[in-house]
């Protein structure tokens, strides 16, 4: 026996108290003094960890529990007040607590996960970066203590519940560290996600899941309230009960499922977006692996884990899935193999569900890009309809399309930012005018599938806003944002390819769509009156539409009224004119009508002339005109009479125009030019020949506005010329006109950047502001055109694409690049910003100065 020891072994001996005991605890005043000697000098400090590694080893071959037990206190105490100086030691504590874990003794690896617990809080990514020993060290300890914990737990004992605890424990403790090494996340994330999921399947209903999630968003009533603080209560109950139940070996299985639960919202709980990533990923994939047909159960424990990560970074969640989703879709496009098609699919379901959920549920996402999800996920449908389509049955197709819908559908309905309902309509047809123009021979009824789907999406986000609540006070969508899509009406003339492969009844039936959406539009957006005393204002009680050159509506020639106009000139005289869906497009017209009054009839009044027939024509289209043009102007005179009384003169009824109006009517319903399936009147059972009545000319409209007061808007000579000027340049219509054809393949999903990268960056009123500062500017030329969005700038940037003269909005194609979700291959000529500036060296820039005041000023 020695008789003789260096300082510091003295030092820790006298911290052991004397005798066999198996339970021991370090003598406090020894202790205290050993922590302030081996804080003193970093020397000090590395003696101290030695010479403990020696006795650990020592005491470890000679079963000395009680020895072992002092150790782990002083270790955790060492790690507490020598934290700054961890680095010193860390390998050595993690070899002491490897000799310790081969002891497998109860007691000592209970003491030993909560010494380990302190190490894991007083680490930092240093340790992680730096050194790779400590690293193959530390995840050597955490897989130990995790699987002789389980191990341990699979054997009959008495103290099943209690190994489980540790395994739990040591999960709980290594989150607080993994997000500083991706070796380790993996590893850990790969071992302990499958025990904690199993643990809360076990234990947790879905109806227990729905009450803590609901508990952790705090999003119900006064009553609910009271039930979620009372769970609440009960869970951080359970906590300290785990604690106190871990030394008296009374757990029950719902103390490891708070253990369970405790661990996961560590997990979920930081600010680390790698952290995040991975733990989602991890979730997502062993719910599919282990709980295939308990989906409800997966997506609801998603969105509890989710549930507690910060709220400015639950994007990355939902980032997280659509970078996994689509890359499961480039191999879905390029497999052969039935078995790889089957996972491939089941997995692209799984993760859309979760998505799905998570836009859905009623948590927020501070800072989320709500046009750059809804973009990848037209994207995603897109290439399932046009390119993953060739490999999977239809209705697998249809199944999964669906799925994404529901995203697009949720997402655009939950309001985050005032413009977030016409950014999202508007970025959803857009999307639809750009897969119109890739049209080709072998796509078509792809594109026609499609097409009816993106027209069912904008239906129904349009049915939820009507029948959800936000908190947030939203901005109506207008029919500005309806303008590209417009082209539908001149569908002929606008996507020749489609016309040009397609079948006209694939035409009407897209045509039919769109009037039906869009009336829904007109029903539920633009002519909706928030409060009911509202609904039959005159002019002057409220400011809308109803209102004189309502957004430059009269002084601006070049409108969405007038592009209308000209659009329903084009549908009109196609060769494919369907009745039923003329009688659908007059019903649009004659809703905006009484939503604008003045301002449509200013616009319509030059194109009656152009639809009104002289004489009796055989044409349908011809006739389907002259019926639509008068059954506006009638629907004006009666506007003009309701909204606008009080600025006539005279009594409206007492005017000739009316009487006019009502003699050409009859005129041509006996003698069968009536279209009678655009007003729902019944044919007349006989036809009387002879000429049609023209009582209603120019000079008849002019006589009636002249008895009007209203000043800027009565018609003139020169809203007949404009009339002529707008047909005969074809602006109802744009040319698409692109440098490169559009191909299916083209619609590829963008591969994202690493998560957290690109998305995030401030809240969304923050990046919708920015972007709407800087495209109004330009935005001011373009005649017509309503304020520019974050989505709007993304999605009429791809527009610009096809060269249309009444979008010029500024082309920032790489930030349009990594927001969109579609990546048009050649369809765009290079961005200024993309262009390289020609530089030389400070020097060749000093000597071109011509003068030494240049110079100085420079320098």
């Amino acid at each position: 026996m020695r008789l003789l020891h260096a300082k510091h072994q003295k030092l820790i001996l006298q911290c052991y108290p004397p005798g066999k005991s198996v339970d021991k605890k370090p003598n406090p005043s020894e202790l205290s003094y050993l922590l302030y000697y081996a804080s003193t000098r970093r020397v000090k400090l590395e003696k101290v960890i030695d010479f403990l590694a020696h006795k650990t080893k020592s005491d470890a071959g000679r079963n000395r529990s009680g020895n072992l037990q002092v150790t782990l206190s002083i270790i955790a105490a060492l790690i507490d007040k020598c934290s700054n100086n961890l680095n010193v030691f860390a390998s050595q504590v993690c070899k002491i607590m490897l000799a310790i874990l081969n002891t497998q003794e109860l007691p000592l690896i209970r003491l030993l996960v909560q010494t380990y617990g302190v190490l894991c809080s007083k680490l930092d990514g240093g340790l992680f970066s730096g050194d790779k020993d400590f690293v193959d060290l530390f995840c050597q300890l955490s897989t130990g203590l995790i699987s002789q914990g389980v191990s341990k737990s699979n054997q009959p004992s008495l103290n099943v519940l209690e190994w489980k605890r540790i395994s739990l424990a040591t999960c709980r403790h290594s989150f607080k560290c993994i997000g500083y090494n991706t070796h380790v996340s993996k590893s850990l994330l790969s071992l302990c996600v499958p025990l904690l999921t199993e643990q809360v399947h076990s234990s947790s209903s879905h109806d227990d899941l729905l009450k803590r999630l609901h508990a952790n968003l705090n999003v119900e009533n006064d009553a609910d309230r009271r039930l979620s603080k009372s769970v609440t209560g009960r869970s951080m109950s359970k906590m300290y009960r785990v604690k106190s139940n871990a030394d008296t070996d009374s757990l029950s299985e719902d103390d490891l499922n708070v253990e369970a639960l405790s661990a996961l919202r560590t997990l979920f709980n930081t600010t680390l977006s790698s952290q995040i990533s991975d733990a989602t990923k991890e979730v997502v994939e062993n719910n599919l692996k282990s709980y295939p047909n308990e989906e409800e159960w997966g997506t609801t424990f998603l969105e509890m884990c989710a549930s507690w990560i910060p709220v400015q970074l639950r994007f990355i969640t939902l980032s997280t899935l659509l970078k996994s989703i689509t890359v499961t879709s480039e191999k879905v496009s390029r497999s052969t193999d039935a078995a790889h098609l089957k996972s491939h699919f089941a997995r692209m379901v799984h993760f859309a569900k979760n998505i799905s959920g998570l836009v859905s549920s009623d948590f927020n996402m501070i800072g989320l890009s709500i046009t750059d999800v809804t973009q990848r996920l037209l994207s995603l449908q897109t290439f399932l309809h046009l390119m993953a389509a060739d490999n999977l049955p239809a209705d697998k197709v249809a199944y999964l399309s669906s799925i994404y819908s529901e995203c697009i559908c949720n997402l655009s309905s939950h309001i985050y930012y005032f413009d977030q309902v016409s950014d999202s309509i508007e970025a959803i047809l857009v999307h639809m005018d750009t897969v119109l123009i890739s049209t080709t021979a072998d796509n078509v009824e792809q594109v026609y599938g499609l097409v009816l789907h993106l027209l069912d999406d904008v239906s129904t986000v349009l049915n939820l806003l009507s029948a959800k609540s936000s908190a947030i006070i939203r901005n109506r969508a207008t029919l500005e944002n309806w303008s590209v899509s417009l082209q539908l009406l001149s569908f002929s003339l606008s996507y020749k390819e489609f016309s040009e492969h397609g079948t006209s009844q694939q035409i009407t039936q897209i045509q039919a769509k769109y009037l039906a959406v869009f009336n829904l539009f007109l029903e539920k957006e633009l002519v909706k009156s928030d409060s009911p005393e509202q609904s039959d204002s005159k002019i002057g009680e409220r400011d809308d539409m109803l209102v004189p050159n309502f957004n430059d509506y009269l002084e601006n020639s070049q409108n969405i009224l007038a592009h209308l106009l000209v659009h329903c000139n084009d549908f009109f005289e196609d060769s494919i004119l369907n009745v039923n869906v003329a009688a659908q497009l007059v019903l649009s017209l004659r809703c905006i009508l009484h939503a604008t009054g003045a301002n449509f009839i200013h616009n319509f009044l030059p194109f009656f002339q152009h639809w009104q027939q002289s004489t009796y024509s055989s044409s349908l289209s011809r006739r389907v005109k002259d019926t639509s043009a008068y059954i506006l102007l009638q629907d004006s005179v009666e506007v003009l009479e309701s909204k606008y009384n009080d600025c006539f003169k005279s009594d409206v009824h007492s005017l000739p125009l009316a009487a006019f109006i009502s003699e050409d009517i009859i005129s041509r319903r006996e003698r069968g030019q009536w279209v009678c399936e655009l007003d729902g009147t019944s044919s007349t059972p006989k036809i009387i020949p002879g000429e049609l009545s023209m009582k209603v000319n120019k000079k008849s409209i002019f006589d009636f506005f002249s008895h009007i007061s209203l000043h800027g808007w009565t018609p003139s000579q020169g809203p007949f010329r404009e009339a002529d000027v707008l047909l005969e340049n074809g602006n109802g219509y744009s040319e698409h006109s692109m440098n490169g054809q559009l191909h299916a393949q083209d619609f590829r999903p963008v591969n994202t950047k690493p998560v957290g990268a690109g998305l995030g960056l401030g809240t969304v009123s923050d990046i919708s502001s920015i972007h709407s500062g800087l495209a109004n500017q330009s935005s001011r030329a373009n005649v017509g055109s309503a304020d520019v969005t974050q989505a709007t700038i993304e999605t009429r940037s791809m527009i610009s694409l096809m060269a249309r003269e009444e979008h010029r909005v500024p082309r920032v194609a790489p930030l349009k690049l990594s927001l969109n979700g579609l990546s048009i291959s050649g369809a765009s000529s290079p961005s200024v910003l993309e262009k390289q500036i020609h530089t030389t060296d400070v020097r060749s820039i000093l000597d071109g100065l011509d003068s030494d005041d240049d110079r100085e000023i420079i320098v």
